[in-house]
Protein backbone atom coordinates (compact mmCIF):
# COMPACT_ATOMS: atom_id res chain seq x y z
CA UNK A 1 0.00 0.00 0.00
CA UNK A 2 1.38 3.56 -1.19
CA UNK A 3 0.26 6.77 -0.06
CA UNK A 4 -0.68 9.84 -2.55
CA UNK A 5 -1.37 13.81 -1.97
CA UNK A 6 -3.93 14.80 -4.40
CA UNK A 7 -4.18 18.57 -4.84
CA UNK A 8 -7.26 19.16 -6.80
CA UNK A 9 -8.56 22.81 -6.58
CA UNK A 10 -11.37 23.00 -9.25
CA UNK A 11 -11.45 19.27 -10.46
CA UNK A 12 -12.29 18.46 -6.48
CA UNK A 13 -16.19 18.27 -6.44
CA UNK A 14 -16.51 16.89 -10.31
CA UNK A 15 -14.03 13.62 -9.47
CA UNK A 16 -15.24 13.17 -6.23
CA UNK A 17 -18.97 13.33 -7.86
CA UNK A 18 -17.53 10.73 -10.23
CA UNK A 19 -15.70 8.68 -7.62
CA UNK A 20 -12.55 8.70 -9.28
CA UNK A 21 -8.82 10.52 -10.26
CA UNK A 22 -7.81 11.17 -13.64
CA UNK A 23 -5.09 12.91 -15.61
CA UNK A 24 -4.20 13.15 -19.17
CA UNK A 25 -1.61 11.18 -20.62
CA UNK A 26 0.17 14.26 -22.30
CA UNK A 27 -0.27 18.20 -21.67
CA UNK A 28 -0.53 20.71 -24.72
CA UNK A 29 3.33 20.54 -25.45
CA UNK A 30 2.81 16.48 -25.76
CA UNK A 31 4.54 16.16 -22.58
CA UNK A 32 3.89 14.07 -19.50
CA UNK A 33 4.60 16.09 -16.06
CA UNK A 34 5.49 13.50 -12.69
CA UNK A 35 2.49 14.36 -11.44
CA UNK A 36 0.19 13.47 -14.07
CA UNK A 37 1.82 10.28 -14.89
CA UNK A 38 2.24 9.10 -11.24
CA UNK A 39 -2.04 8.07 -11.23
CA UNK A 40 -1.03 4.94 -13.80
CA UNK A 41 0.59 3.93 -10.88
CA UNK A 42 -2.17 3.80 -8.31
CA UNK A 43 -3.12 0.76 -7.16
CA UNK A 44 -6.29 -0.65 -5.33
CA UNK A 45 -6.10 -0.24 -1.45
CA UNK A 46 -3.38 3.43 -1.87
CA UNK A 47 -4.83 5.83 -0.10
CA UNK A 48 -5.30 9.33 -1.01
CA UNK A 49 -5.20 13.06 1.07
CA UNK A 50 -7.16 15.58 -1.36
CA UNK A 51 -6.23 19.33 -0.78
CA UNK A 52 -8.08 21.99 -1.78
CA UNK A 53 -7.40 25.72 -1.76
CA UNK A 54 -5.03 25.38 1.32
CA UNK A 55 -6.15 22.01 3.25
CA UNK A 56 -6.43 18.37 3.16
CA UNK A 57 -10.62 18.14 3.22
CA UNK A 58 -10.72 14.53 2.27
CA UNK A 59 -9.30 11.36 2.07
CA UNK A 60 -9.99 7.85 -0.28
CA UNK A 61 -8.97 4.47 -1.15
CA UNK A 62 -8.34 3.94 -4.56
CA UNK A 63 -10.60 0.87 -5.45
CA UNK A 64 -9.36 -0.47 -8.65
CA UNK A 65 -5.54 -0.53 -10.20
CA UNK A 66 -5.66 2.52 -12.51
CA UNK A 67 -6.32 1.63 -15.81
CA UNK A 68 -5.88 3.56 -19.67
CA UNK A 69 -8.94 5.46 -21.32
CA UNK A 70 -9.39 6.66 -24.57
CA UNK A 71 -5.96 5.22 -25.24
CA UNK A 72 -4.28 6.55 -28.66
CA UNK A 73 -6.56 9.68 -28.91
CA UNK A 74 -6.33 13.06 -28.36
CA UNK A 75 -8.18 12.34 -24.96
CA UNK A 76 -6.36 9.60 -23.87
CA UNK A 77 -5.84 9.97 -19.69
CA UNK A 78 -5.29 7.48 -16.59
CA UNK A 79 -8.05 6.57 -14.69
CA UNK A 80 -8.46 5.58 -11.19
CA UNK A 81 -11.56 4.77 -8.80
CA UNK A 82 -11.44 6.22 -5.78
CA UNK A 83 -13.61 6.21 -3.04
CA UNK A 84 -13.61 9.42 -1.08
CA UNK A 85 -14.57 10.30 2.43
CA UNK A 86 -15.11 13.68 3.54
CA UNK A 87 -13.49 15.45 6.88
CA UNK A 88 -15.65 17.17 9.39
CA UNK A 89 -12.86 19.58 9.44
CA UNK A 90 -10.38 20.43 6.51
CA UNK A 91 -7.08 20.05 7.76
CA UNK A 92 -5.00 23.71 7.15
CA UNK A 93 -1.81 22.99 6.08
CA UNK A 94 -0.43 26.24 6.97
CA UNK A 95 -1.37 25.62 10.87
CA UNK A 96 0.66 22.72 10.66
CA UNK A 97 3.55 23.21 8.41
CA UNK A 98 6.31 22.91 10.96
CA UNK A 99 5.10 19.00 11.94
CA UNK A 100 4.88 18.12 8.22
CA UNK A 101 7.43 19.95 6.97
CA UNK A 102 10.29 17.32 8.45
CA UNK A 103 8.94 14.50 6.39
CA UNK A 104 8.43 16.49 2.84
CA UNK A 105 10.81 15.51 0.44
CA UNK A 106 13.73 17.00 -0.97
CA UNK A 107 12.16 16.37 -4.86
CA UNK A 108 8.30 16.29 -5.35
CA UNK A 109 6.59 17.94 -2.64
CA UNK A 110 3.26 18.42 -2.30
CA UNK A 111 4.46 21.88 -0.18
CA UNK A 112 6.19 24.83 -0.05
CA UNK A 113 8.35 25.40 2.96
CA UNK A 114 5.22 27.90 4.15
CA UNK A 115 2.72 25.43 3.48
CA UNK A 116 1.35 26.43 0.43
CA UNK A 117 0.47 24.02 -2.48
CA UNK A 118 2.77 23.26 -5.33
CA UNK A 119 0.80 22.65 -8.81
CA UNK A 120 0.44 20.00 -10.11
CA UNK A 121 -2.37 16.68 -9.01
CA UNK A 122 -0.56 13.73 -7.62
CA UNK A 123 2.32 13.10 -5.01
CA UNK A 124 3.84 10.67 -3.64
CA UNK A 125 3.39 10.72 0.50
CA UNK A 126 5.87 8.79 2.51
CA UNK A 127 4.09 6.51 5.35
CA UNK A 128 5.75 9.23 8.35
CA UNK A 129 4.21 11.93 6.03
CA UNK A 130 0.63 10.07 6.00
CA UNK A 131 1.35 9.04 10.02
CA UNK A 132 1.20 12.51 10.86
CA UNK A 133 -1.65 13.49 8.91
CA UNK A 134 -3.93 10.71 10.29
CA UNK A 135 -2.37 11.90 13.92
CA UNK A 136 -3.45 14.85 13.21
CA UNK A 137 -7.19 13.73 11.73
CA UNK A 138 -8.02 11.49 14.35
CA UNK A 139 -8.66 10.94 17.68
CA UNK A 140 -6.51 10.12 20.54
CA UNK A 141 -7.92 7.01 21.61
CA UNK A 142 -6.96 5.41 17.37
CA UNK A 143 -3.52 6.20 17.96
CA UNK A 144 -2.12 3.35 19.90
CA UNK A 145 -0.70 0.79 18.03
CA UNK A 146 -1.88 -2.30 20.30
CA UNK A 147 -5.03 -1.26 20.05
CA UNK A 148 -5.19 -1.44 16.27
CA UNK A 149 -3.81 -4.56 16.17
CA UNK A 150 -6.80 -5.73 18.30
CA UNK A 151 -9.38 -5.03 16.47
CA UNK A 152 -7.74 -4.78 12.93
CA UNK A 153 -9.88 -8.03 11.60
CA UNK A 154 -12.72 -6.58 12.37
CA UNK A 155 -12.66 -3.39 10.68
CA UNK A 156 -11.62 -4.70 8.01
CA UNK A 157 -14.54 -6.83 6.95
CA UNK A 158 -16.64 -3.66 6.91
CA UNK A 159 -16.62 -1.45 4.03
CA UNK A 160 -14.69 1.78 4.86
CA UNK A 161 -17.90 3.80 4.69
CA UNK A 162 -16.70 5.23 7.96
CA UNK A 163 -13.94 7.83 8.25
CA UNK A 164 -13.06 5.97 12.31
CA UNK A 165 -12.47 2.94 10.36
CA UNK A 166 -10.38 4.41 7.60
CA UNK A 167 -8.27 6.15 9.84
CA UNK A 168 -7.89 2.41 11.68
CA UNK A 169 -7.31 0.34 8.70
CA UNK A 170 -4.85 3.14 7.16
CA UNK A 171 -2.65 3.31 10.58
CA UNK A 172 -2.02 0.21 11.18
CA UNK A 173 -0.93 -0.83 7.59
CA UNK A 174 1.38 2.11 7.57
CA UNK A 175 3.05 1.04 10.57
CA UNK A 176 2.79 -2.47 9.41
CA UNK A 177 5.13 -1.07 6.65
CA UNK A 178 7.33 1.01 8.49
CA UNK A 179 8.11 -1.66 10.77
CA UNK A 180 8.37 -4.24 8.54
CA UNK A 181 10.74 -2.29 5.80
CA UNK A 182 12.98 -0.84 8.34
CA UNK A 183 13.34 -4.15 10.01
CA UNK A 184 14.43 -5.41 6.39
CA UNK A 185 17.10 -2.39 6.34
CA UNK A 186 18.43 -2.51 9.49
CA UNK A 187 18.93 -6.64 9.35
CA UNK A 188 20.77 -5.78 5.62
CA UNK A 189 23.35 -2.94 7.67
CA UNK A 190 24.52 -5.10 10.49
CA UNK A 191 25.56 -7.98 7.66
CA UNK A 192 26.89 -5.35 5.56
CA UNK A 193 29.17 -3.86 8.07
CA UNK A 194 29.93 -7.16 9.95
CA UNK A 195 27.96 -5.78 13.27
CA UNK A 196 30.10 -3.27 14.09
CA UNK A 197 30.14 0.83 13.68
CA UNK A 198 31.47 1.37 10.10
CA UNK A 199 33.74 4.28 11.55
CA UNK A 200 34.99 3.18 15.45
CA UNK A 201 34.34 -0.62 15.36
CA UNK A 202 32.35 -0.42 18.09
CA UNK A 203 30.43 -3.89 18.06
CA UNK A 204 27.63 -3.01 20.72
CA UNK A 205 24.03 -3.50 19.42
CA UNK A 206 22.58 -1.77 22.21
CA UNK A 207 24.34 1.22 20.64
CA UNK A 208 24.38 0.49 16.80
CA UNK A 209 21.84 2.19 14.16
CA UNK A 210 21.90 1.46 10.39
CA UNK A 211 21.44 5.00 9.43
CA UNK A 212 20.46 5.98 5.84
CA UNK A 213 22.38 8.00 3.32
CA UNK A 214 18.80 8.84 1.38
CA UNK A 215 16.17 8.96 4.09
CA UNK A 216 12.57 7.17 3.84
CA UNK A 217 11.32 10.35 3.12
CA UNK A 218 12.76 10.68 -0.36
CA UNK A 219 13.62 7.26 -0.90
CA UNK A 220 11.39 4.80 -2.71
CA UNK A 221 10.76 1.07 -1.67
CA UNK A 222 12.79 -0.15 -3.06
CA UNK A 223 15.84 2.28 -2.13
CA UNK A 224 14.55 1.83 1.62
CA UNK A 225 15.75 -1.45 2.05
CA UNK A 226 18.94 -1.37 -0.38
CA UNK A 227 21.81 -2.47 1.58
CA UNK A 228 24.04 -0.17 -0.14
CA UNK A 229 21.63 2.81 1.38
CA UNK A 230 23.10 2.92 4.18
CA UNK A 231 25.67 2.53 6.74
CA UNK A 232 25.99 0.93 10.25
CA UNK A 233 27.12 3.53 12.97
CA UNK A 234 27.46 3.82 16.58
CA UNK A 235 25.31 6.27 18.14
CA UNK A 236 27.47 9.14 17.96
CA UNK A 237 28.69 8.79 14.67
CA UNK A 238 24.74 8.22 13.05
CA UNK A 239 23.69 10.96 14.76
CA UNK A 240 26.39 13.20 13.12
CA UNK A 241 25.74 11.51 10.14
CA UNK A 242 21.61 11.99 9.84
CA UNK A 243 22.37 15.53 11.16
CA UNK A 244 24.79 15.92 7.20
CA UNK A 245 27.82 17.11 10.04
CA UNK A 246 30.26 14.11 8.36
CA UNK A 247 29.66 12.36 5.13
CA UNK A 248 31.63 10.19 2.89
CA UNK A 249 33.24 10.13 -0.45
CA UNK A 250 32.34 7.44 -3.35
CA UNK A 251 34.87 5.74 -2.24
CA UNK A 252 34.37 5.93 1.56
CA UNK A 253 36.81 8.46 2.37
CA UNK A 254 35.24 11.05 5.50
CA UNK A 255 34.02 14.44 4.93
CA UNK A 256 33.91 16.84 8.15
CA UNK A 257 31.66 19.88 8.47
CA UNK A 258 33.71 22.86 9.26
CA UNK A 259 32.24 23.41 12.41
CA UNK A 260 32.95 19.84 13.37
CA UNK A 261 36.81 19.47 12.30
CA UNK A 262 38.08 21.30 15.64
CA UNK A 263 36.23 18.21 17.71
CA UNK A 264 36.95 15.35 15.40
CA UNK A 265 39.09 13.99 18.06
CA UNK A 266 36.20 14.23 20.51
CA UNK A 267 34.59 12.00 18.34
CA UNK A 268 37.29 9.47 17.32
CA UNK A 269 37.29 10.95 13.69
CA UNK A 270 40.66 12.00 11.48
CA UNK A 271 40.80 13.74 8.21
CA UNK A 272 40.35 11.30 5.25
CA UNK A 273 39.78 8.61 7.45
CA UNK A 274 38.32 5.81 5.09
CA UNK A 275 35.46 3.16 5.43
CA UNK A 276 34.87 -0.04 3.42
CA UNK A 277 32.76 1.31 1.37
CA UNK A 278 31.80 -0.16 -2.30
CA UNK A 279 30.48 0.56 -5.72
CA UNK A 280 27.27 -0.03 -4.58
CA UNK A 281 27.34 2.64 -2.31
CA UNK A 282 28.60 5.67 -4.48
CA UNK A 283 25.33 6.67 -5.63
CA UNK A 284 23.93 7.24 -2.21
CA UNK A 285 27.02 8.94 -0.43
CA UNK A 286 26.51 11.44 -3.47
CA UNK A 287 23.20 11.77 -2.82
CA UNK A 288 23.91 12.34 1.06
CA UNK A 289 26.97 14.70 0.22
CA UNK A 290 24.71 17.00 -2.45
CA UNK A 291 21.97 17.04 -0.01
CA UNK A 292 22.47 16.51 3.58
CA UNK A 293 26.14 17.65 4.12
CA UNK A 294 26.49 20.43 5.62
CA UNK A 295 29.76 21.16 3.72
CA UNK A 296 33.90 21.39 4.61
Amino acid sequence: MNSYIVMQGETYREEKRLGILRAPMKDKSGATPHSWERVKSLQKGDRTFHYVRGALVAVGTIQEDAREQNAGTPSAEWVAPCEYLELDVPLEIVSCIKRVAEHLPIKYSAFQPDGNGNSGYVYPCNEALALVFLELLSSSKWRNIEQLEFVYDAVREEKYNSLTAWMMDSEYLLRRKFRELKSQFNASQRERWGNKCAICGIDNPAILKAAYSKPWKDSEDAERIDPANGVLLCANHAALYESGQISFTGVGTLRMSAALSPQASKYGLKKNMRIQADSSNIDFFRWHRNNFFIGE
